[in-house]
């Protein structure tokens, strides 16, 4: 199988409570009876740039924040060749911002053009494109090699896993940095899960990141038991299970 040589998760642990969801904008019609969210404040992240806050997602917030803790153990592959460290990342497309569209609903169409420039803030936009939390990433860590991004919300971390294992055994890159990171930000994706995907299981935000090499095997990801946790991590899941399961440091 490809050697996993490091990994780290963010979660919440053990000592945080259950809580219901519920979004201000769907009221009564949309509740999730077990969640827990972690405790972070984005624009309070210790990110590298303070400016990118205005144009990233709290998932793409948590993606950084997950993957900047295996600078060290990445760089030796980027000092070789920043090329050959390939990014297989699955994300969510990111949230259109409620409030204002929730205020725009009671503007008047003579009055819609101007308070819609007051309230959209052209970097909004930005919180929604998938690629930009993996390409910001990205140019935190330095790596240049390919970057694939992954949107499916249930088989999006399996695929991210399949891909580099592909190309890690053909050669195409060095080293993969495996990585997804899931918020609650888009009320109506929490919805979906909740319908389809949760079961009995409790949802939670997380990220998670893996570190993968060459060792002249190959790994079958979707054969691997992704049911032992009692969370469930949206579109990070099985990526996150990964790095709990297999401990967060070099296990190499």
């Amino acid at each position: 199988m490809s050697k996993l040589i490091w990994s780290n998760a963010l979660v919440p642990g053990p000592e945080t409570v259950e809580q219901p969801f519920k979004s201000d904008y769907y009221g009564n019609l949309l509740s999730i009876p077990r969640t827990k969210a972690l405790a972070i404040e984005e624009r309070k992240a210790p990110l590298p740039d303070r400016k990118v806050y205005r144009s990233m997602s709290r998932a793409g917030v948590l993606l950084s924040l997950v993957c900047l803790e295996g600078k060290g153990v990445v760089q030796p592959f980027l000092d070789i060749s920043p090329f050959d460290v390939g990014i297989y990342c699955a994300i969510e497309n990111g949230p259109v911002e409620l409030s204002s569209v929730d205020t725009l609903l009671n503007v008047s169409p003579e009055d819609f053009a101007e308070e819609y420039r007051k309230l959209r803030n052209p970097k909004l936009f930005l919180r929604q494109v998938t690629n930009l939390a993996p390409a910001q990433m990205a140019i935190f860590l330095g790596i240049m090699g390919p970057l694939n991004v992954y949107n499916h919300s249930s088989y999006g971390s399996l695929h991210a896993l399949e891909q580099a294992e592909i190309d890690i055994e053909e050669g195409r890159v060095k080293a993969a940095v495996v990585c997804s990171a899931f918020a609650f930000e888009d009320p109506l994706v929490l919805e979906r899960i909740h319908r389809k995907d949760l079961k009995e299981r409790v949802l939670c935000e997380g990220a998670g990141v893996c570190l993968l090499t060459h060792d002249g095997t190959f790994t079958d990801w979707y054969t691997m038991d992704y049911e032992a946790d009692g969370s469930y991590y949206g579109i990070g899941h099985q990526i996150i299970t990964q790095t709990i399961t297999r401990g967060r440091h070099d296990i190499g």
